[in-house]
């Protein structure tokens, strides 16, 4: 008997070593397997039975009450709506929107540990975490069913900047509670397009509707809660730059240094081996050149090279070859300001010609329409149903043609032109143009649109029926017609499906108009 307890007593040691030291990874990852009872026999494990979500945050006890409640809101809440997402299979949303909230866990620790700072601008450059995550989901692709889902999540993010919000200019939980509303705009198309659905999928729609309110409700709860007139910060904390390089660090790594720093220095020994100064941490370093002292005193420098004067590139005596070139190129290269060169514009004109029966409106701006009216709005009075109106290269102007009917007009090489007119005969033609806004408030029968970006028509309810666009080499082009007492908005299609048939080209409007 005592033979085999020689033989095994060495294993128990070693095994016991190896428990020890499991449990202090656990503790610094924060997980608690003390409380856990073993499972009862004819019962499965805690691990295999199925949990609400396959996410979850352990708690820590270093963490402040801040941060203890925000866990406990992502485990509740953000996770069950992460879920939902990947039911619904929205793509990496799920994933995104996790990650965005975790971000959002980061600066609430960054805070409870670091001053708060004079001017909270400093905070912006630390928000990187919240807003990559954002950029990722506005810029995914996903199927035309989910537009009302993306746009639902976008709105709800926009909460985030909650975090920059400071009493009195702005309290973070109402700020938060505003989002509902934007969110549930979208949400509400959702919902009314599967409502009174019994299948599997319109519940997932629903559910997801319920738990991305519910994020944004109960993070409405939590701020007004925790962090009141703003984000809680610490008084006895250090600044945000230097707790977020502590933050960067590696905890694990932080203890075995600190293990070995104290068994050096009971063992009389100095340590010789900078791989144990962390990057970026000042103190360690501080603290590594103090130990690096030798016995009699001297310092970590002591023995090093000296720099001469002839050495010291920066100083302006220095001879050596990089300066030279250096110098050669600045004078050969000497930089100077370049000039900006002003837009050439003619002299304002606003006449009639009676040779072509034509008004003639050229390089008219908002300071030189003033000059004809204090509103700057200029008018032309239409006399003869022959006469045209010409418009070329204003910037910024209103133009009001009156009268009953005329023959034609034309906007050519204009920026941000509004033109409001009457029946019109022949059409209507814009050209080289960006941002030009026109009105009908007779009849148009036809509108022609070429290199141009930016054209909004308006049209009144009899030309509504009526008139026709020819569109060439043109975007961002809408068309609205009297809908009740508003204006419904409708997209000129620029996106077009082409496909050979029959030996033929065949072209229809993009889906994305449909």
């Amino acid at each position: 008997m005592s033979s085999t307890s020689n033989v095994v007593d060495p294993l128990r040691a070693y095994l016991e070593a190896v428990t020890a030291r499991l449990a202090v990874l656990e503790a610094h990852c924060g997980v608690n397997t003390a409380s856990s009872p073993p499972p009862s026999p004819g019962k499965a494990s805690a691990a295999l039975q199925k949990v609400p979500s396959a996410r979850h945050i352990a708690a820590s006890a270093t963490e402040s009450a801040a941060v203890k409640a925000f866990d406990k809101y992502s485990n509740t809440t953000v996770y069950k709506f992460a879920d939902v997402c990947d039911d619904l299979d929205i793509g990496d949303v799920g994933k995104l929107s996790v990650a965005f909230f975790e971000g959002m866990r980061y600066v609430i620790i960054l805070a409870s540990k670091s001053k708060q700072p004079t001017d909270m601008t400093e905070l912006v450059e630390h928000l990187k975490p919240i807003t990559e995550p954002m950029k990722e989901i506005r810029g995914l692709r996903l199927k035309r069913e989910f537009d009302n889902h993306q746009k639902a999540i976008c709105e709800m993010m926009a909460c985030c900047s909650w975090v920059t919000c400071r009493a009195p200019a702005q309290l973070p939980g109402p700020f938060v509670k505003e989002c509902v509303g934007s969110s549930d705009f979208w949400s509400n198309r959702i919902r009314k397009e599967f409502k009174g659905k019994d299948d599997e999928n319109a519940k997932l729609q629903i559910a997801f509707c319920d738990t991305l309110k519910a994020t944004i409700v109960e993070l409405s709860d939590y701020v007004t809660e925790y962090h009141k007139t703003g984000l809680s910060f610490n008084p006895k904390g250090t600044s945000l730059a230097e707790s977020a390089i502590r933050m960067s660090d590696n905890p694990l790594q932080d203890a075995a240094i600190e293990a070995n720093r104290k068994k050096d220095q009971h063992a009389g020994k100095k340590s010789h081996d900078l791989n144990t100064v962390k990057g970026g941490n000042t103190a360690g370093i501080f603290s590594e050149l103090a130990n690096r002292r030798s016995e009699d005193g001297s310092s970590a420098a002591t023995g090093l090279k000296k720099v001469t004067k002839d050495q010291q590139t920066w100083r302006k005596e220095f001879k050596g070859e990089v300066n030279k070139k250096i110098a050669v190129t600045s004078s050969n290269s000497p930089t100077t300001p370049k000039s900006v060169k002003k837009k050439k514009v003619g002299l304002p004109v606003l006449e009639y010609q009676e040779r072509g029966t034509k008004w003639i409106i050229e390089n008219h701006t908002k300071d030189t329409a003033k000059a004809h009216s204090t509103n700057g709005l200029l008018e032309v009075e239409i006399t003869d149903p022959k006469q045209q109106v010409y418009i070329y290269n204003c910037e910024e102007v209103t133009i009001k043609i009156k009268g009953t009917k005329f023959k034609s007009v034309v906007v050519d090489k204009c920026t941000k032109v509004n033109v409001i007119f009457p029946t019109i005969i022949s059409g209507c033609e814009i050209v080289n143009s960006k941002k030009i806004a026109v009105q009908s408030d007779g009849i148009c029968p036809v509108f022609s649109i070429d290199k141009t970006v930016g054209v909004s028509a308006y049209l009144s309810k009899e030309s509504a029926d009526i008139s026709s666009f020819t569109t060439s080499m043109s975007s961002e082009m809408n068309v609205s017609i009297p809908d009740g007492d508003d204006y419904k908005e409708i997209p000129i299609p620029e996106q077009f499906f082409h496909k050979i048939t029959n030996g033929g080209l065949t072209s229809e409007v993009s889906e994305l108009y449909r």
